[in-house]
């Protein structure tokens, strides 16, 4: 993955990254919270050793300090010294004692920094020096030289404890660091985690990942398609009615010398916009001026002649089974649209389609229309729409992004290969119109001027001024 692909994960996984990054701060803030403060008192220890004036005597001496003040440190927290301080603070034994007790060696010294730990700050003290003076006592008694009784070892008490102001622990302000630190790298995890096993499709990377095949077009989220699903015909202006005239284009020139006539629209899943995206295709074409056929193919959940407010209670199956003529059922929608509706729902669709008057039925329309749009079912669901594909010049795959899985659409397009259909290409359906997914619209801000001025967006011309002023 390159920068820019991680830039786009943080964007896309944003919000889960933030949420663990505050849940991982919150709890560190909280246990910050309920944690006993904890208060060290620091005493320091001089070691030296007596006997000998020359200068050779002292230097030896000291020699001998620094080789034994390492041992020494290491006495302070056994139970020689500490067994004392404990019976006379009244605790229980030295071993709990030891554990808050420490001893540090500053490098090339003979000086002995001595700490205890407790929760109050006085008795914190106390127990330092306490541990401070019994440990100079038991430093003589271990070098004392029974042939005269004196110890050539001193430790002496340079520094004695004082009351800590403040708390050694919790450190708040490294707890919170930590804490935010640890936060934004499991949060950063968690969105990579989530983005890798995140199999839907919410982009073209994503369906470049599954098949090869061309995208020939792209139509953005909107809320508003179910109540308002015919948009070329409400608000034909719109970024959203202009995708569906960039997918007419497009369809156009996917091939220019066998130019497709008969086109199959499918999905992988239900509910990804198929149906929605056939009916504004076949309106964009026939306001092009082209004569064209919107055929309800799908005989089990029809859903065309509801959005385009059309009666259905005659239609292809009448016309399949000999029931009725062609001309019979065909209604028109404007100029030059004509609607054929599934008609009565039979008890065997996939027959009915495989069958010869189904390509009976094909070829007829394909002598009459321009274009014959098929709406059929999805993919996954029946195998109606794939021997559907087998009887037209190509098949359009609607894909409805963040509802899809990349394994759902490469099964659906492999169905598509087992009969050799002929994928023109996919669609790109219910695209965000915010976000790292967003898909934009030049022609959003490619309107006319006279929209443009009535939005405020654009300053009026010299010549609307003018007007403006001669009619004031």
């Amino acid at each position: 993955m390159e920068l820019t692909d991680y830039l786009h994960l943080v964007r896309r996984q944003w919000r889960l990254i933030v949420g663990v990054s505050l849940a991982v701060l919150l709890v560190t803030a909280a246990i910050t919270a309920l944690t006993t403060p904890q208060y060290r008192a620091q005493a320091q220890v001089f070691v030296s050793t007596s006997g000998g004036d020359t200068a050779t005597d002292l230097a030896q001496g000291s020699n001998f300090a620094q080789r034994q003040v390492a041992t020494y440190a290491d006495i302070v927290t056994t139970p020689i010294v500490l067994d004392t301080v404990a019976e006379e603070f009244g605790l229980d034994g030295s071993a709990a004692l030891s554990a808050r007790t420490t001893a540090q060696v500053p490098a090339g010294t003979v000086l002995i920094n001595l700490s205890v730990t407790d929760e109050d700050p006085q008795t914190a003290a106390e127990l330092t020096n306490a541990v401070a003076q019994q440990f100079s006592q038991t430093v003589q008694d271990l070098e004392r030289v029974e042939a005269s009784g004196d110890s050539p070892v001193k430790a002496t008490v340079v520094q004695p404890a004082a009351v800590p102001g403040a708390a050694a622990t919790p450190d708040v302000p490294r707890n919170l660091l930590l804490g935010a630190v640890l936060g934004l790298l499991l949060g950063l995890g968690a969105g990579v985690l989530r983005d890798v096993l995140d199999a839907r499709v919410t982009g073209e990377t994503d369906v470049q990942r599954v098949t090869e095949e061309p995208i020939v077009g792209a139509i953005a989220y909107d809320k508003e398609a179910l109540e308002h699903p015919l948009v070329v015909e409400i608000d034909p202006h719109s970024p959203r009615a202009e995708a569906f005239r960039t997918l007419r284009t497009n369809l156009r020139y996917i091939d220019a010398d066998n130019q497709p006539k008969t086109m199959v629209f499918t999905s992988t899943i239900p509910g990804e916009g198929k149906s929605t995206t056939t009916a504004n295709l076949a309106l964009t074409l026939a306001q092009s001026g082209s004569s064209v056929c919107l055929v309800e193919g799908d005989l089990r959940r029809p859903r065309l002649l509801d959005y385009l407010g059309l009666e259905n209670a005659a239609g292809m199956t009448d016309v399949l089974v000999g029931r009725a003529d062609l001309d019979d059922v065909l209604q028109p929608w404007g100029d030059s649209l004509w609607v054929l509706g599934c008609g009565p729902i039979p008890p065997n669709p996939s027959e009915l389609l495989g069958s010869a008057a189904m390509t009976r039925l094909i070829e007829t329309l394909e002598g009459r229309f321009d274009y014959v749009i098929i709406d059929s079912p999805p993919l996954l669901a029946v195998t109606d729409a794939a021997i559907l594909s087998t009887q037209a010049d190509g098949v359009i795959v609607v894909v409805g992004t963040k509802l899809v899985r990349r394994d759902q659409l490469d099964r659906a397009l492999g169905s598509l290969r087992k009969v050799d259909a002929n994928v023109l290409g996919l669609v790109l359906n219910r695209l965000p119109t915010k976000g790292p997914d967003a898909y934009s619209y030049a022609y959003e801000s490619y309107q006319a001027d006279a929209a443009l001025e009535a939005q405020g967006k654009r300053a009026k011309s010299r010549r609307a001024r003018r007007k403006s002023k001669q009619s004031s």
